[in-house]
């Protein structure tokens, strides 16, 4: 038991800190955060090997001997952040193991909270009839590989969320989360918030500002923060009638489903292939002499384009039938061969 501390030298080095329960009371007081101290007489230990929020090998713990004086006047060019931002692909392998306490940021795509414009008390958290926490904030947050993942901001963190939100006049679009803990949450994985999580918003810090023009790889940026959306996460298991059911009655968005069916037909009368541009991945149009692509916002002017795999099929599962198109990468894993290979080796039958 005691308090965990980030700590970060004039190279940019951080470490984590670690003063146990029975010596805080001789550093409580002193403890601000973004200030610059002088330490000395402190014990070096190996890094912790749960909730770790710093990737060093090892660790900083105070002694009785420890002294931490601030250095008011001193002119130290110190980083006063360091973050350590992951993709949903990093925190995937790390679900449940409570290791490393990762950042993400991404854009607000859909907000859920009970009184969410009312302040959240901040001691004493309410619990409702089935024992819901009143308050919990629930977020679904687009981050740069495209995926969207769901967060649970709890007690304090609900909180601070919830005055940000309810103080701006222009609600928040994007969103730096720190020291997040992945769980899995039902069929899910999910990402909680900690006791140590800060929140920085837009105009914040530079990664907050820089954020909206890095998303995407053809410079689109994310939809207007919803707050009754039906985003849907990674990993999120639908059956193909609640695939349908999605689509005719959400409004238009871009989802990830996790859906086990099994492929019944090849539908061969709309052809096996197209020409792809090699910058973007679209279809090219043949004009009188070449070809060229016609998505406006390729940054790849070519006139060659690049044989691909465009295949639909007709697949089933337990109560529902559907016609899924799959294209150059997936059908690749399934045949195990690229698309030119198998126009070359028709061509020499």
């Amino acid at each position: 038991m005691g308090v965990e501390l980030l700590l970060i030298d004039t190279k940019s080095t951080t470490m984590q800190g670690f003063i146990s329960a029975n010596r805080l009371f001789r550093y409580k007081q002193a403890l601000k955060a973004n200030s610059i101290y002088k330490m000395k007489n402190f014990m070096i230990t190996d890094c912790k090997t749960l909730y770790k929020v710093s990737s060093h090998k090892h660790g900083i713990s105070f002694t009785n001997h420890t002294t931490f004086d601030e250095q008011n006047d001193a002119d130290h060019k110190i980083d006063t952040q360091q973050f350590r931002l992951r993709t949903f692909q990093d925190l995937a392998p790390i679900v449940d193991r409570h290791c490393d306490l990762y950042d993400i940021i991404g854009h607000i795509r859909l907000i859920k909270g009970d009184n969410l414009h009312n302040p959240t008390p901040m001691s004493v958290v309410p619990e409702t009839p089935d024992g819901k926490q009143d308050a919990m904030v629930f977020l679904h947050v687009q981050m740069k590989d495209g995926e969207t993942v769901r967060i649970y901001l709890w007690d304090k963190i609900a909180a601070k969320f919830r005055t940000r939100w309810n103080e701006s006049e222009t609600k928040p679009a994007v969103i730096l989360i720190t020291t997040i803990n992945p769980k899995t949450v039902g069929d899910a994985i999910a990402l909680s918030s900690t006791s140590a999580t800060r929140l920085f918003f837009d105009s914040d810090i530079s990664e907050t500002k820089e954020f909206p023009e890095k998303l995407g790889t053809d410079g689109e940026s994310a939809a207007a923060v919803n707050s009754s959306s039906s985003a849907v996460t990674k990993l999120e298991t639908v059956t193909l009638n609640e695939i349908q059911k999605f689509v005719q009655d959400e409004t238009p968005q871009i989802a990830s489903f996790v859906c086990t069916a099994t492929i019944v037909d090849v539908l061969r009368e709309y052809g096996w292939n197209f020409i792809s541009c090699t910058g973007c991945k679209n279809k090219m149009r043949k004009s009188e002499t070449s070809l060229f692509c016609t998505n406006p916002k390729c940054k790849k002017p070519n006139n060659l384009g690049l044989l691909s795999y465009r295949i639909e099929v007709a697949v089933r599962d337990t109560n529902g039938l559907a016609t899924f198109v799959l294209f150059d990468s997936e059908v690749t894993k399934l045949c195990g061969r690229e698309a030119p290979e198998v126009m070359n080796k028709m061509k020499a039958v």
